[in-house]
């Protein structure tokens, strides 16, 4: 029962704090890491843990557990791929949160993107080892890999330039209600807040620093191409009440680099801000090449 997964929960989160007291306290430099502020992020990020497990908990893992079960193959065709853009965004976001967090203790750059890596792929192993549990899911080892090549694309970056040209954005605006309709024919009843597996609703994003990659003399440096990448809605659920059909989107619009574009917000505070809100794919005009040619003056 719900005692249960409290004691699993805290269990786990227990155990993530003494890893890293042990890990990067351990370190050689441990002269630089302010302990108060890593004291600060370790209680911050068990916090956080358990309030998005208790959330997702509810929102996503809330039907009868079965035996733990690998994917059946259904993860290939489910969303078509879509959720996988997700994994890579999520494990993405996961390593660079938690890397940041670990500079801002003191801990060099390089040893806490590898941190920030860690940290991201066993956040995605965490996933799959409830969706193993889960009916309509099972272990996907392709999740467990998209998401741990987001979590390791931060360090990527840190050795390659070329990739700091290259961005993954997430854009969301709710245009259709046949998520909450399919999980209403599975008789579950899903939050209007859980938009989490929403995916005809969801478009990802990957964007490119044309200045970076062209010597064009008129390009904003701000302004970047994106490819995107969506399904409609136009999915059902099959005889064992997995969602699936649907057609694929595919988008090429232009993207704003916050950063660059708002150079004043200059103050650390500022930097930050601009930093996460440039994981969002803002209104912009936008050409769907698939699967039916259409412009949008703005497209979110």
């Amino acid at each position: 029962g719900f005692s249960i997964y409290m004691k699993k929960i805290t269990l786990l989160l227990l155990s993530i704090l003494i890893f890293l007291s042990n890990t990067v306290l351990a370190q050689s430099d441990t002269n630089y890491i302010n302990k108060k502020r890593f004291l600060l992020v370790s209680s911050s990020f068990v916090s956080g843990l358990a309030a998005s497990y208790l959330y997702v908990q509810n929102a996503w893992w809330s039907a009868e557990q079965i035996p733990f079960h690998f994917d059946d193959g259904s993860d290939l065709t489910y969303a078509l791929n879509l959720d996988k853009a997700g994994h890579f965004l999520g494990g993405l976001q996961a390593s660079d949160l938690f890397s940041s967090s670990m500079q801002w203790t003191g801990l060099k750059t390089k040893k806490a993107l590898w941190y920030g890596a860690a940290f991201g792929t066993g956040l995605q192993l965490a996933i799959e080892m409830k969706d193993a549990y889960a009916p309509y899911w099972g272990f996907s080892k392709l999740d467990l890999a998209l998401g741990s090549a987001g979590s390791l694309w931060p360090v990527l970056q840190y050795h390659n330039k070329d990739f700091n040209a290259i961005s993954f954005k997430l854009s969301y605006y709710k245009r259709s209600n046949i998520y909450w309709q399919l999980d209403q024919q599975r008789g579950k009843e899903t939050s209007s807040f859980a938009w989490q597996d929403d995916y005809p609703n969801q478009t990802y994003w990957m964007t490119f620093d044309i200045n970076h990659f062209l010597d064009l003399c008129c390009w904003p440096e701000w302004l970047n191409l994106a490819i995107g990448y969506g399904i409609d809605d136009t999915q059902y659920l099959d005889d064992n009440l997995s969602k699936t059909g649907g057609n694929r989107e595919f988008y090429i619009a232009f993207d704003y680099d916050l950063p660059k574009m708002l150079k004043t917000w200059d103050s650390p505070l500022g930097e930050k801000v601009l930093h996460w809100l440039n994981y969002m794919h803002f209104p912009s005009p936008t050409i769907r090449i698939s699967p039916k040619f259409e412009f949008y003056p703005l497209f979110i």
